[in-house]
């Protein structure tokens, strides 16, 4: 509102001046010098640009490039040389194109032609003084014309170019965001999560910001018989068993479920579900896939899991209490697998 005051108030004082010059003056090209120009910078200022562009950004442009250049033309029509009005527009262009980018060329461009085409109707009509004849002034006026849309079109490649190498730029830092997020929440040798990455997921769903309140199990597994495979065929043997080992258990989990790797031969898949039959099926499934032989480089191997399962079943729950439940439940899984039997 206080814009649209001060235009109307410019507007009004500019009436004024019309109406208290003398007939002389206001056939003379002095009073657009005097009141045309300080008016045509007022629009150029950036609130009077972002008031006059309220609205989307390719309307925007259209009607800032046309206001100015109308404005401007008004300002240069009586002083007899229209010609120069299309070097105008290619300044425009120039600033218009680093503002919204290369698409502008085309608000541009479009008013630098109409315009100027108008501007020159009204000199060969006799409308507009020109000191020059009329052919000439023609010819003067399709030379800037030209010239001017050649810069027009040398500004657009260069806006396009920055703007793809902008963009590239942008895809590439988003490119090694990803990549370092990834890499701060995920296990370098297995590809799955790690207590960074477990820590973040379970907070999603034991914390108070969205997902909170969701149901969630966890099932602690360790490889019983690791140690003996990796001591006996190498480390990188045992790297690839641990990456065999979570390549099966991420095949049994539900899209929603995620398996994350602790350390060494630990690993702890993450259920989306508090049902306890389902939890014990899907530790059954667990110990039943790791049982499975492996096939290390032309080696067979086999390891045995222990499981141990938890489930957030009470307020308060946080991730170390769940493992803490996990670990012993596991622990005291393996001790009755070893426990001797019989008398």
């Amino acid at each position: 509102m206080r814009l649209g005051g001060a235009a109307l108030g410019i507007a009004a004082a500019a009436a004024g001046i019309w109406w208290a010059l003398p007939d002389e003056a206001v056939h003379s090209p002095l009073w657009t010098q005097v009141v045309g120009w300080p008016v045509a910078l007022l629009l150029r200022c950036d609130p009077v640009q972002r008031w006059i562009g309220a609205g989307r950004l390719d309307n925007r442009v259209w009607l800032r490039v046309f206001l100015g250049g109308l404005l401007f033309a008004a300002t240069v029509a009586p002083t007899g040389v229209a010609f120069l009005f299309p070097v105008f527009g290619a300044l425009v262009a120039s600033v218009h194109l680093q503002w919204s980018g290369a698409r502008a060329w085309r608000p541009c461009a479009a008013m630098t032609v109409v315009v100027s085409t108008a501007l020159q109707v009204l000199a060969q009509t006799g409308s507009l003084p020109t000191p020059l004849p009329r052919t000439l002034d023609l010819v003067c006026a399709v030379i800037t014309t030209l010239l001017s849309l050649l810069v027009i079109g040398n500004v657009a490649v260069l806006a396009a170019q920055r703007e793809a190498g902008d963009a590239a730029l942008d895809a590439e830092r988003r490119s090694r965001h990803d990549a370092l997020l990834h890499a701060a929440t995920h296990d370098a040798l297995t590809g799955q999560l790690n207590r960074a990455g477990l820590q973040e997921h379970v907070a999603g769903h034991l914390g108070t910001g969205e997902g909170a309140g969701n149901p969630l199990a966890v099932v602690y597994v360790d490889l019983d018989d690791f140690k003996p495979v990796n001591d006996r065929h190498g480390h990188a043997a045992g790297d690839l068993l641990l990456r065999l080992s979570a390549d099966r258990l991420a095949g049994v989990l539900r899209p929603q479920d995620r398996l994350a790797r602790l350390g060494g031969d630990e690993f702890v898949v993450v259920l989306a579900d508090d049902d306890p039959d389902l939890v014990r099926s899907v530790a059954d499934r667990v110990g039943a896939v790791l049982r499975a032989p492996f096939e290390l480089e032309g080696t067979v191997v086999r390891v045995s899991a222990s499981t141990g399962t938890a489930i957030a079943d009470t307020p308060g729950t946080d991730l170390d209490d769940l493992l803490r439940r996990a670990d012993a439940a596991m622990y005291a899984a393996k001790a009755a697998r070893h426990r001797p039997t019989g008398p």
